[in-house]
C-alpha cells in the first residue's frame, strides 16, 4: 500500500458496499444470526494483505471487497463478493467468490457449521490461494464458558485436492445488548494443511515469469514438487482480536491479526518452454523463495462495515 492514503480512501468509498466472506464468518461466530431473524447484508471491507497459512506474496496484496449476502433465521446463508486488488503496482479485479453454508446449534454446548466456496481468480493473480478454485468444509465448536474450542476440516480443490485442518481457541467478551452490542473475541488458531496449493501457486508465478521473459514462447509448463519430509505440516499459528459493533440495522468491525509461520516449504520446479519455432528447453531450479528460507511473522488487518435489511 504505497499509494497515497487519499487514493486508497477514494477507492474504498467507491467500493464500500459490503464485507468479505471472512467477515461474515466472524459475525456468525460472535452474533447469533438465528436470533436476529432472516435478513440481507450489504457490506464492504479493506484487507491490508492477503495472508494464507502465514504465507504471502513478495508484494503486498491488499483487497477492497464489496459483498452481498442473505442470512436466514434457520442458519442458512449465501453470499457473493468481489475483491479488487488495490496495490501500488497493480489495480484490477482479482477475485470473485460465492459462498454458502449452514450454522446450527446441536446442544447447549455444541454448535457446528458446514460451508462451501467457489472462487474465480484473475489469471494474473499472485495471491497465495490463487490456485484454489473452491472448497467444502465443516467445523464443530464446544463452549467451555471460559473458552470456546473449534475444530474445522476443509477440502480445497485445485489441480490437486488439499486437506486442511484448523483448531481455534477463543473467548467472546460482550458489552451492551442486542441492537447495541460490542464484541471483542481474542482468538488463537493453529493451521495444518497438505501443500498442493503451494505447488500450484509456484507454478502460476514461475510460468508467468517465463512467459514474460520469452515473448516467442508458444507454451510454458511448470511442475513444482514440495521437498518437505512432512506432507501435512503445521503451517502457522495466528493471533487475532476481532472487534465488532453490531446494531439493529448496521455494524462495523476491525480484525487485527498476527501470523507466525512454521515449517518452511521447500520446492523444486521444472519449467519446460516450447518456442514458436518448435525448439524446446527444460530448466530445473530450486524455486524456494527467500520468504520461505527465512520465514517471518506478518501483521495484517481487515476493516469493514455493513448494513442489514
Amino acid at each position: 500500500m504505497r499509494n497515497t492514503i487519499k487514493t486508497i480512501l477514494s477507492r474504498f468509498i467507491l467500493l464500500v458496499t459490503g464485507i468479505s466472506f471472512s467477515t461474515f464468518v466472524t459475525a456468525q461466530v460472535t452474533v447469533d444470526s438465528t436470533k436476529e431473524g432472516s435478513h440481507f447484508k450489504l457490506s464492504g471491507s479493506y484487507l491490508s494483505n492477503s495472508v494464507y497459512n502465514g504465507r504471502k506474496d513478495s508484494l503486498a496484496t491488499p483487497y477492497l471487497t464489496p459483498s452481498f449476502g442473505y442470512f436466514d433465521k434457520s442458519g442458512f446463508y449465501i453470499s457473493a463478493s468481489l475483491s479488487y486488488l488495490a496495490s501500488a503496482t497493480e489495480s484490477h479485479i482479482d477475485l470473485f467468490s460465492l459462498d454458502a453454508g449452514y450454522d446450527l446449534d446441536l446442544t447447549n454446548k455444541f454448535s457446528g457449521s458446514v460451508y462451501a466456496n467457489k472462487s474465480f481468480y484473475n489469471s494474473a493473480s499472485t495471491a497465495i490461494k490463487s490456485d484454489i478454485s473452491g472448497s467444502i468444509g465443516a467445523s464443530l465448536t464446544y463452549d467451555l464458558n471460559v473458552l470456546q474450542l473449534t475444530a474445522g476440516a476443509d477440502l480445497l480443490f485445485a489441480q490437486k485436492t488439499d486437506i486442511a485442518v484448523n483448531i481455534v481457541a477463543a473467548h467472546a467478551f460482550h458489552f451492551g445488548e442486542p441492537g447495541n452490542l460490542f464484541i471483542i473475541t481474542p482468538s488463537f488458531t493453529a493451521n495444518m494443511s497438505t501443500l498442493n496449493f503451494y505447488e500450484g501457486y509456484t507454478n502460476r508465478k514461475l510460468g508467468k515469469k517465463a512467459n514474460q521473459s520469452n515473448p516467442n514462447a508458444a507454451s510454458v509448463t511448470s511442475t513444482t514438487t514440495v521437498n518437505n519430509t512432512s506432507k501435512f505440516p503445521l503451517l502457522n499459528y495466528e493471533l487475532s482480536v476481532p472487534f465488532t459493533y453490531d446494531a439493529k440495522k448496521f455494524g462495523l468491525f476491525f480484525t487485527p491479526s498476527f501470523a507466525l509461520p512454521k515449517n518452511p516449504i521447500y520446492t523444486t520446479t521444472t519449467t519446460t518452454v516450447k518456442l514458436r519455432n518448435g525448439t524446446q528447453s527444460t530448466m530445473v531450479q530450486d524455486s524456494t523463495p527467500q520468504s520461505e528460507r527465512a520465514i517471518d511473522n506478518t501483521f495484517y488487518f481487515e476493516l469493514g462495515l455493513y448494513i442489514k435489511f
